[in-house]
């Protein structure tokens, strides 16, 4: 149990009229020290000893340690550490604890600091992360001390665990009825690791082990209605405890993985415990059993197949190693793969991950899979397989690099339907990355455009037969061809755009002659993607010498049809018709005039409209 602390007697506590308590009502802190830089200045070796006999032990331990000169260089590094008194601590402690329940108390408060409404139309409610963050800032204080308080006997109301569930209870009490934590309390670093560490200090004193602390922090758990700790901070903590107590914990969570207590924490793997259990038992348990319990986990998290699979492989049990890749790739795939199921040779995995929530931190998990795979089917003999995955691999590393994947497709040797269907996976993904996409054409149930000049480049750098020559017939057609406005152009308009944009890239390095044309008609950073380099090396190849002259040509003569119109506009804002006029200016000053002409009649009583205007400087 911790000692209590060490208590004062009336002798050695200042009396309220002393000559001590009055220096401290009367002078600063920084005052306080100067007297104190004097005194000790002035004061003999001997009066020192006789002040310092009338103090508490470990209050004059601190005070020879502050004034005694450090002698060698370990006294330096310790000299460099503050010192402090047993009684400063648990003032220190004393404080943040008041500053601790002083947070509950607000927020237990029907009007307090964390009620909040930000606009008076909208419902107030509980800022649970404000709540948590004060809770964070004042637990980061106590951290570094909760081991003194623990073994000094400091105050401690119960403890963090209990005073968080008090917490919970004070909180429901004391707001609306009607209002809820909403988003729960969840813990942050600080405050979990200074629960965690109380509780162990706590479960030692009294003689348990590990898996008693694993059993109260379930308990816990399980009474909090809202509040949870801190996932990484809970891991960590278990993770570092001595190898004697994490292996009593595995043992513990092993005996009783079948107790509704622990059984779907352990079985879930995004449960921090699973995690931890998992931990422990690569740590202690044999290969053999450990993998086994990884393998189970597959279905829910695909990862843990590869160092199943990597085991598999190393005891070259390949047929094995095939079932477990098929495991894992239905877990990575799980509700993407309809009535088709995903094989190496009909399409690009690179392409079906990237298309629901693909995380580039898995590109190398991912890749690791397909190089097992590959693996296994060529020590099986399955050279055709073997092959299409050594693609699959390529397309993880090099899917926006053009030139990379033509010299794959061209080069790793697959039979003419594979090399087909993967290479039609890899086009029709480059082409729905760059299809520009606007909500506008939803709305107004816009022409679609099932080919345009991206499908024409790429059908030419990959068909012999049509090369240079045709992809420059077609895109000059195209742009012979383009109705002179944007309910005509229909989606065409964005690849208008895209074309232009990347002319001005490969022409100008992006430093447009028109710059407000290029800003607020082509508005080039909404027009990005990953391939954009590959794919103006190539459109610069492959153009037409005169395809920017042609592309302007087109715009300077239909910009005008383009400019927004004023009665379409909401609420009296005409700043956008504004800067279209200053870019039709800047492209094709007679087109300018003359519809500036027909504003001025058209429009004379919209006075926001010739405000916009001026303000560009256009009338």
């Amino acid at each position: 149990m911790p000692k209590k602390s060490q208590s004062k007697s009336k002798g050695n506590a200042p009396a309220q009229n002393s000559i001590g308590s009055r220096i401290l009502e009367a002078l600063t802190e920084d005052e306080i020290s100067q007297l104190l830089d004097e005194l000790f200045i002035v004061l003999s070796d001997e009066q020192r000893v006789t002040a310092f006999a009338h103090l508490q032990a470990d209050t004059q331990e601190t005070l020879i340690q502050i004034i005694t000169p450090p002698q060698t260089v370990e006294q330096v590094k310790t000299s460099n550490i503050r010192l402090t008194s047993l009684a400063k601590l648990e003032q220190t402690w004393s404080e943040l604890w008041r500053e601790w329940n002083q947070i509950i108390w607000q927020a237990s408060q029907e009007e307090g600091k964390y009620i909040v409404q930000e606009v008076r139309w909208e419902e107030p409610y509980f800022d649970d992360c404000t709540f948590v963050e004060d809770l964070e800032a004042v637990a980061q204080k106590m951290k570094p001390l909760v081991k003194t308080a623990f073994e000094n006997g400091f105050s401690n109301d119960g403890g963090f665990a209990a005073s968080l569930l008090s917490a919970e209870s004070e909180i429901a009490d004391g707001i609306p009825d009607w209002m809820e934590i909403a988003n729960g309390i969840h813990l942050e670093g600080a405050t979990t690791s200074c629960l965690l560490e109380w509780e162990w200090l706590l479960v030692q004193s009294q003689g348990q082990d590990g898996f008693k602390l694993a059993q109260k922090v379930r308990e816990w758990e399980s009474e909090f209605s809202d509040t949870s700790l801190n996932d990484e901070t809970v891991i960590d903590f278990f993770c570092n405890l001595p190898d004697v107590q994490k292996k009593i914990i595995l043992d513990g969570m092993t005996a009783n993985r079948g107790v509704e207590e622990w059984k779907s924490e352990l079985e879930n793997t995004y449960s921090y415990w699973h995690i931890i259990y998992m931990e422990l038992m690569q740590q202690f348990a044999t290969p053999e059993i450990y993998l086994n319990n990884l393998r189970a986990t597959i279905s829910q998290q695909w990862q843990n197949g590869l160092a199943v699979i990597e085991d598999l492989l190393s005891k070259q049990e390949y047929r094995e190693s095939l079932t477990v890749i098929q495991e894992t790739l239905d877990a990575l795939l799980k509700n993407k793969q309809d009535k088709n199921p995903w094989i190496p040779e009909n399409s690009l995995l690179f392409v079906v991950v990237s298309e629901f929530s693909y995380e580039p931190s898995n590109g190398e998990k991912q890749k690791t899979l397909l190089r097992y795979y590959q693996q296994a089917v060529r020590e099986l003999g399955e050279i055709e397989r073997a092959n299409a995955l050594e693609i699959q691999q390529i397309t993880f590393e090099c899917c926006y690099d053009w030139s990379s994947m033509f010299k794959a497709f061209a080069e790793i040797p697959v039979s003419k339907n594979t090399q087909q269907a993967l290479y039609t996976s890899w086009r029709e993904s480059i082409i729905k990355r760059s299809t520009p996409y606007r909500y506008s054409d939803f709305y107004r149930n816009t022409k679609p455009v099932d080919s345009w000049w991206l499908h024409w480049l790429l059908d030419s750098i990959t068909t012999e037969e049509k090369g240079h020559t045709w992809f420059r017939q077609q895109i000059i057609e195209w742009l012979e061809s383009l109705p002179e406005n944007e309910t005509q152009l229909g989606e065409e308009y964005g690849v208008l755009h895209l074309l232009t944009r990347d002319l001005i890239q490969i022409k100008y390095q992006g430093k447009s002659p028109l710059p407000k044309f290029h800003e607020i008609v082509i508005q080039p950073n909404q027009l990005s993607t990953p391939d954009e380099v590959s794919r103006r090396k190539y459109l610069q190849e492959y153009a037409p010498p005169d395809l920017w002259e042609r592309v302007m040509a087109y715009w300077q003569a239909n910009l005008h049809n383009f400019v927004p119109l004023p009665e379409a506009s909401k609420s009296s804002d005409y700043t956008k018709n504004a800067q279209w006029m200053s870019a039709l200016k800047e492209l094709a000053p007679e087109n300018y005039d003359s519809l500036l002409s027909h504003w001025k009649v058209q429009h004379k009583r919209r006075p926001n409209l010739w405000k916009a205007m001026r303000e560009l400087g256009l009338t």
